[in-house]
């Protein structure tokens, strides 16, 4: 067995879509409700409306807080710098602006459209 994706259920889909986009994935539309991209590591993120998971599971219940941490390898320092500007530019949040973290890595975190924690980071060596 293998983990294979990793689901997101999104208030907003558009506003969602745009933010990950930052974020270096293409997605591609699986229907209306129901996006996926697949990142440079070949793990697949989907993005998923609130009512399509309500179709699916009419139990279903909106999240009451995020849950989620998802954390995105850069390329070098400088990106995470670049990466989290792009973020904050573009009229989401910021938790946490870039620093030099004290296990060698350039670390930043930023929060998607639902609220949950994005890590952006590097290895401070590169």
């Amino acid at each position: 067995m293998s983990l294979d994706a990793i689901g997101i259920a999104c208030r907003d889909l558009e506003k969602s879509i745009r933010f990950y986009e930052l974020l270096g994935l293409e997605f591609s539309a699986s229907g209306s409700e129901h996006y996926e991209a697949t990142s440079k590591t070949g793990m697949r993120i989907m993005l998923d409306s609130f009512e399509l998971m309500k179709k699916i599971n009419p139990k279903w219940n909106e999240p009451e807080k995020p849950g989620i941490t998802l954390c995105f390898l850069q390329d070098s320092p400088a990106l995470v710098d670049e990466t989290f500007q792009k973020i904050v530019d573009a009229g989401f949040n910021a938790e946490k602006e870039p620093w030099d973290a004290f296990w060698g890595q350039r670390y930043s975190t930023v929060k998607d459209p639902d609220g949950n924690q994005i890590d952006i980071f590097a290895s401070i060596d590169k």
